[in-house]
């Protein structure tokens, strides 16, 4: 299935043709092509499960079992040829990630986590190995990826989120998309923050980080039925997430 996707994704990459979507979000034929192959695969497979996928849509089935697929997720480091991007298949259970991956195809890297079995990096032509987060730091020493200004008050009109106060408080890493959080399960960054998200995102980042032994919830502090959440704090340690979130929500 991954191979599959992953010859197209990488068959495209450096002569992309984008269209844009009506969101004004970026979208190439790689992105869809990808997705049609990730959909049937998994129809076949499992011919009973809803599916929700970024470009084709489908159903976020908050009972029973739901799969969710983000075939590039970085589309704007792909477009410029910069391998920073990847594909994230999330397994959902009455609305409750239980399995994720996070292929990032270009750096053949994968990694991957089930509830209760922790997470798995393996790349390409090498044995798995179980990864972990970092030891907890405070927030002033903590390395901290993010992905986005937007809905942030380094954007005007401001929004919601304190972005600027966060870069302040801590080392940012403009790493970005589903990197930052490969990188954060493996101990490499602290922590990730992604002020929009959306439902295809969330289930394969959150059940990595959480298998890696971080900790997971919206930027309010929320990690009650993550899938449903439209922003993401990503951390190694309970008390760092706590503490990006007392920075970064509004005062």
């Amino acid at each position: 299935m991954l191979p599959r996707s992953d010859a197209i994704i990488l068959g495209g990459l450096h002569r992309v043709r984008t269209r844009h979507k009506a969101d004004g979000s970026e979208v190439t034929a790689a992105d869809r092509g990808a997705e049609r192959v990730l959909r049937r695969a998994l129809a076949a497979a499992f011919p009973g499960d809803a599916l929700l996928g970024e470009e084709y849509g489908g159903e976020l089935a908050l009972r029973g079992r739901c799969w969710t697929i983000d075939p590039i997720d970085g589309t704007a480091s792909y477009v410029l040829g910069v391998p920073m991007f990847g594909t994230l298949l999330s397994l959902l259970i009455d609305g409750e990630p239980v399995f994720g991956c996070i292929r990032l195809t270009a750096l053949r890297e994968l990694t991957y986590a089930a509830s209760g079995h922790g997470c798995w990096l393996r790349r390409d032509g090498a044995t798995p190995r179980r990864v972990r987060v970092a030891p907890a730091r405070p927030l002033t020493e903590a390395r901290v990826g993010l992905t986005s200004f937007r809905h942030s008050d380094l954007i005007r009109p401001p929004g919601p989120w304190r972005l600027a106060e966060l870069a302040r408080s801590c080392r940012i890493r403009p790493v970005g998309d589903c990197v930052q959080y490969a990188l954060v399960s493996r101990g490499v960054l602290d922590a990730a923050v992604d002020p929009v998200l959306k439902p295809w995102d969330v289930g394969a980042l959150a059940v990595c980080v959480r298998e890696a032994g971080g900790a997971v919830s919206d930027l309010g502090g929320a990690s009650t039925q993550i899938i449903t959440r439209t922003s993401m704090a990503a951390a190694s340690h309970p008390a760092l997430r706590e503490a990006i979130c007392a920075v970064v929500a509004p005062a």
